[in-house]
């Protein structure tokens, strides 16, 4: 075997193993994410050079089951019996080993060589009991690992073990003991067996997906010549197996494979002394309790805003004090001129307004990543459930919204894949857009941070979040009591184990979720500031010579591009306090939401020479067009008016194509903005609060 050879790893795994923060510690900052072929959902790749091997680890998506129904199970399921690969590591969950050999009883009748590796074995040792390593693996026939991935612990095995494992000669005659479905399945399988090696050209584990109708299986047999002969006698035995046990052939292999998963279970598990106290169970009393449990998911999403605005803003001013610099500095190396405004007004404003919130945007991934590794997400989930069925969703629904707080609104979309009912799927994804994702951030922390002071921003970020929550249900309701009737499935989540998250995982999943902020800043945001600035910026006004410098500015407005669009728009927007710049700003927020903060960073850099010295955060404070009540009006037009162009074209993809839903997002999302600003700015206006 020579030196440098590539060894493909297929990691696999139920939901909350902690497969994931393995694949970050196997990896590291060596992995990238790309789509899976055909179907939008995150592919994680990543590698590990190691003894002499590339070693490439694919990161497939938690399934419980190679009996695929969502789309995550469908890639997970796809990639293990389609793609080529040399190893299977699955990584399973030790305090709910049961359940999760269900998993590896299905992939141990592929064939491939084996690696099961029992994550959280600390958890398992805090309950009085450990798992005996090397009799399950004389009994499997399968190395064993024991790792907890939190800490790092035992990461190292796993990749001597992949090579050990690969350069054996012989990978795939390991022994192992397999389910034993009984002579009666046993036979119908052979027979299977036998058709299909004359028939077909597909491997023996084809009989066992056939028995169970799994439609990947049965579409390519089909699909092939005589695949008729192979599948009438499926039909005769399933209908066999059916006659002989009194239920149908799936029913009766999944009794099996629990069967088998018991036994091993019964026969590893080993009690270690006297039982430690159940850290666990002590939170959840609290976190999931029936009266204590919403106050405590309010509590943690306040601290949430806390920590980022708490530690980012000293960094979020260093950057400001950069941009403005920056900005200052290429200004006396360039003539005064179209040139010196494009690069300095347009480039370096736009850009400068958005990439001066990056470091709010990293503290406020940090905070949430740490929430979701811990184990808390999930109850999240769980007690949320209890609200979400009032207003016809359930707990799941909940996931896309939260996630949403990560970044995009458009992965959050295509999360409610996950969802059982397609009724759910389409209520959820039209309230989503109403979160506060990653992309609207820096706009209220622009907004909030130049008109109210650091004691009340975390307060106003909080029931913003709160009224984010209020619409996105209240729109639920409405849905599912008007529009899309019917009953919600029902909810079923496993809670994992509490556990202190890796650093390192956490420190990679912020970056994983920053960096689109980032590429957005340097493609999209650049062209939309140059755009804008051109917009601004002609045709040019004619220069006055008794105007001082803003008035020559706001002259200049009035004649330009933009100045025109929004004086068609302002009639519009006027009654809820917006002027045309503000009009404009929102337009360019439809291509993508942070654009409007470099809109505002174009806008308010092309002017006084004297205000550049200034902050945008600054600028707008000190804008005669600006009051604490617009301000807030923006923000909740902010809120719900229509999602970014992306979301929109997902949205319409997800929703089967359909335009009257198309039209409902765009055109209602708008209306209910308009309406809800109105109402907020001339309430404001009567009561004279924040004129």
């Amino acid at each position: 075997m020579t030196k440098d050879t590539g060894i493909i790893v297929a990691l696999i795994g139920n939901p909350n193993s902690g497969k994931s923060t393995i694949f970050n510690s196997l990896t590291g900052a060596s992995q990238h994410v790309g789509n899976y072929p055909g179907i939008t959902l995150e592919k994680k790749e990543g590698s590990k050079y190691y003894k002499g091997y590339n070693i490439t680890f694919v990161d497939l998506p938690g399934t419980y089951s190679l009996s695929a129904y969502s789309d995550d199970e469908i890639v997970a399921r796809d990639f293990l019996l389609k793609d080529k690969f040399d190893i299977i590591v699955d990584v399973v969950n030790a305090i709910n080993l049961e359940r999760h050999l269900y998993l590896f009883t299905q992939i141990t009748e592929l064939g491939m060589p084996v690696i099961i590796v029992l994550n959280m074995a600390d958890v398992l040792e805090s309950e009085g009991k450990i798992v005996d390593t090397k009799t399950m693996s004389e009994l499997l026939g399968v190395p064993v690992l024991t790792t907890v991935a939190s800490k790092e612990i035992g990461i190292s095995s796993i990749l001597d073990c992949t090579v050990n494992l690969f350069e054996i000669q012989n990978l795939k005659n390991q022994i192992r003991a397999r389910t034993d479905y009984g002579d009666v399945i046993k036979e119908e399988i052979d027979k299977l067996n036998s058709l299909i090696s004359k028939n077909l050209e597909l491997p023996s584990w084809f009989s066992i997906r056939l028995l169970e109708n799994d439609p990947f299986a049965l579409k390519l047999v089909s699909k092939s010549d005589n695949g008729n002969i192979v599948l009438e006698q499926l039909r005769k035995s399933s209908d066999h197996i059916k006659e002989h046990f009194g239920k149908n052939v799936e029913t009766e292999m999944v009794d099996r494979r629990y069967g088998f998963a018991n036994s091993v279970v019964k026969t590893v598990i080993k009690k270690n002394g006297k039982k430690r106290i159940d850290i666990t169970e002590i939170i959840d009393s609290f976190v999931i309790n029936k009266y204590l449990g919403i106050p405590t998911f309010a509590f943690v999403m306040y601290v949430i805003f806390k920590f980022t605005f708490t530690f980012s803003e000293p960094v979020v001013n260093i950057f400001g004090l950069f941009f403005t610099w920056f900005g200052c500095f290429v200004t006396r190396f360039l003539p005064s001129g179209a040139v010196q405004s494009l690069i300095v007004d347009g480039i370096i404003g736009g850009i400068g307004g958005v990439l001066g919130f990056f470091p709010l945007i990293l503290f406020m991934f940090f905070a949430i990543a740490f929430f979701e590794d811990s184990g808390y997400m999930a109850r999240a989930a769980f007690v949320m459930d209890r609200i979400m069925s009032k207003f016809g969703l359930n707990g799941k629904s909940f996931l896309p919204l939260m996630l949403s707080t990560n970044g995009c609104a458009v992965p959050d979309i295509l999360a409610t894949r996950t969802l059982d009912s397609k009724r759910d799927r389409l209520i959820t994804m039209f309230v989503v857009p109403f979160m506060i994702c990653g992309a609207k951030l820096p706009i209220f922390a622009l907004i909030i941070g130049a008109f109210f002071s650091g004691k009340y921003q975390t307060s106003l970020m909080f029931f913003m979040y709160v009224l984010s929550i209020a619409i996105a249900l209240s729109v639920a309701k409405l849905l599912s009591a008007k529009v899309l009737k019917g009953e919600s499935a029902h909810f079923v989540m496993e809670l994992p184990p509490y556990h202190l998250p890796a650093l390192k995982g956490l420190l990679l999943k912020m970056w994983e979720r920053s960096w689109m902020y980032v590429r957005k800043a340097g493609t999209l945001i650049v062209f939309t500031s140059i755009l804008i600035w051109v917009m601004f910026a002609y045709p040019k006004s004619p220069i006055n010579e008794n105007l001082n410098k803003n008035e020559q500015s706001a002259l200049q407005v009035e004649y330009s591009v933009a100045g025109k669009i929004g004086q068609l728009l302002e009639p519009l927007f006027k009654p809820i306090g917006m002027e045309r710049s503000k009009a404009v700003a929102l337009i360019s927020g439809f291509v993508a939401k942070e654009i409007i903060v470099s809109t505002f960073g174009t806008i308010y850099s092309i002017g006084d020479d004297s205000e550049n010295t200034r902050s945008l955060k600054e600028k707008i404070a000190n804008s005669r067009d600006w009051s604490p009540l617009k301000g807030i009006t923006f923000l909740i037009f902010c809120l719900i008016y229509t999602p970014c162009i992306a979301s929109v074209v997902v949205f319409f993809k997800e929703a089967g194509s359909n335009y009257k839903w198309l039209v409902m997002l765009i055109v209602g999302n708008t209306a209910f903005a308009w309406i809800a600003s109105f109402i907020v700015f001339q309430l404001g206006t009567l009561l004279k609060i924040g004129m």
